[in-house]
């Protein structure tokens, strides 16, 4: 496995039609919110405000790309993209390609703006609220 030592390493080494696809995500993403800052995690691009807001998850060369939200059982889905995959807390957003992109992009526009509002009034991450409900669980 490749360890990756940028964000920009990372998209160079996925998939030619995909890398289009994840410099506009990238692009849309960083611009969303002056504090929005880029990281790897995990040999993962994880994009942060306060907390991790989305992350690059599963990359595969036929069915594309999924955004994945840290806190996307909170999200609306009105526009009903945004999928759970039997997960419990993270959800996603699968993009094929560029041209799928351009289609579901205002509909993302919103779901993000939608995981911005959320990082921004929730003052514990997503993964504290995770395990304190486990303990609460486990002492019940």
């Amino acid at each position: 496995m490749i360890k990756y030592l940028s964000v920009e390493e990372y998209i160079d080494h996925q998939p030619l039609h995909l890398q289009q696809l994840m410099q506009r995500l990238r692009v849309l993403i960083l611009k969303a919110h002056p504090k929005m800052r880029e990281h790897l995690e995990i040999n993962t691009p994880m994009f942060t405000i306060k907390q991790h807001v989305c992350y690059f998850g599963k990359v595969h060369p036929t069915t594309g790309l999924e955004l994945c939200f840290l806190r996307g059982f909170q999200l609306s889905n009105e526009q009903g993209i945004v999928e759970s995959k039997g997960r419990k807390y993270i959800h996603g957003i699968t993009f094929a390609n560029i041209a799928d992109f351009k289609s579901k992009e205002s509909a993302f526009l919103e779901v993000l703006n939608e995981a911005l509002i959320l990082d921004e009034i929730n003052e514990k991450s997503v993964f504290t609220e995770m395990l304190q409900a486990a303990k609460k669980k486990k002492t019940s």
